[in-house]
């Protein structure tokens, strides 16, 4: 509450569709593991190795995350379970964003039907009910895909990739610690 006028302000987003990721390089990251699971760059490389990313010959510190080579040596490969982790985010949201291109198409093909079997007069004429179908179908399904539903979808996404990573940060840690 404002102690001015009494009324309460909205809150303060952060980050990406309000949600802060505790890892904020694998944001930057995203699309670098898209390139490599998609197989359009070499699976074989230089990469940093607390984050993964592919680092040049003269690289000393990682680009991504800050770390440098003498604290965190480099490997030649990306683990497959930290690029699942990157594959989760992405199925996720896609999988989001398609579902709601098609409810926008379906909610477009419900006011079709209702146009043409009970629009009266010009409302329900067939042409102009097919072209509500068309451009209402185009607008609605990026209405409800890539504008709304990918808000959910990029949340979801990201939350299963940072604890995917959580996962395996402890998992690395575990087996880097000697036992007792």
């Amino acid at each position: 509450m404002s102690e001015t006028t009494g009324a309460s302000s909205p809150p303060e987003l952060k980050g990406i569709a309000g949600y802060e990721t505790p890892y904020p390089y694998l944001d930057r990251l995203q699309e670098k593991m898209e390139e490599r699971l998609a197989h359009r760059v070499p699976a074989a490389g230089r990469f940093c190795g607390f984050c993964y990313a592919r680092l040049r010959n003269e690289d000393e510190a990682c680009p991504f995350c800050a770390t440098t080579t003498a604290r965190c040596p480099t490997v030649n490969a990306i683990p497959q379970e930290v690029l699942h982790a990157y594959k989760a985010k992405a199925s996720t949201e896609a999988r989001w964003v398609h579902t709601g291109a098609f409810t926008g198409l379906i909610v477009a093909s419900a006011v079709f039907i209702l146009m043409v079997m009970w629009g009266p007069g010009f409302l329900g004429h067939p042409a102009l009910a097919f072209a509500e179908l068309l451009l209402g179908g185009y607008f609605l399904a990026q209405f409800f895909g890539p504008f709304l539903f990918a808000q959910w979808g990029y949340k979801k996404g990201a939350r299963k990739r940072d604890a995917l990573w959580g996962e395996w940060l402890a998992k690395r840690e575990r087996q880097a610690s000697p036992p007792d």
